[in-house]
């Protein structure tokens, strides 16, 4: 194995970066109240009505106690509400209330437009295989946070 790699480094500059170009995005789309995690929920329940909290911690990242303030702060500003799960009173699932389709025509846009900042200079198979070795690392960093629970 290679002694000195720069990879988990550069995965984080990427992150904090990327973040920053997405929120001026969202910022120019006029949707600035979508900027950070508060976006990924929403777009993590887009056309998956009714999830699990456990659900949305999977599809975002967040951990449990991170995510529950998000949801307060989209429940307080009417994105989205919770409700008691009708087969197991102890689950609360997450539903969106309309109030996210005020910006669903500029989603593909601004997806489109980060995908263009992100890919430019990538031949399609190359954006196919560093994909697939972001999926790689990404299960083998969740294998390690499963061992450590």
């Amino acid at each position: 194995m290679v002694k000195h790699t720069r990879g988990g480094t550069l995965l984080s500059q990427v992150h904090q970066v990327c973040g920053r170009v997405w929120n001026r995005i969202l910022r120019d789309h006029g949707m600035a109240d979508l900027e950070g995690a508060r976006g990924r929920v929403i777009f993590a329940l887009w056309g998956h009505d009714g999830v699990p909290i456990k659900t949305l911690c999977d599809k975002t990242s967040l951990d449990k106690s991170t995510l529950t303030g998000i949801l307060s702060r989209l429940e307080r500003d009417g994105y989205i509400c919770r409700k008691t799960d009708e087969t197991d009173k102890r689950s609360v699932r997450i539903t969106l209330t309309g109030k996210e389709r005020r910006v669903t025509d500029n989603v593909g846009i601004i997806s489109a437009e980060m995908n263009r900042i992100f890919y430019k200079g990538f031949r399609d198979e190359e954006i196919l295989q560093f994909e697939a070795y972001l999926e790689r690392i990404l299960e083998n960093c969740k294998d390690a946070e499963q061992k450590e629970r």
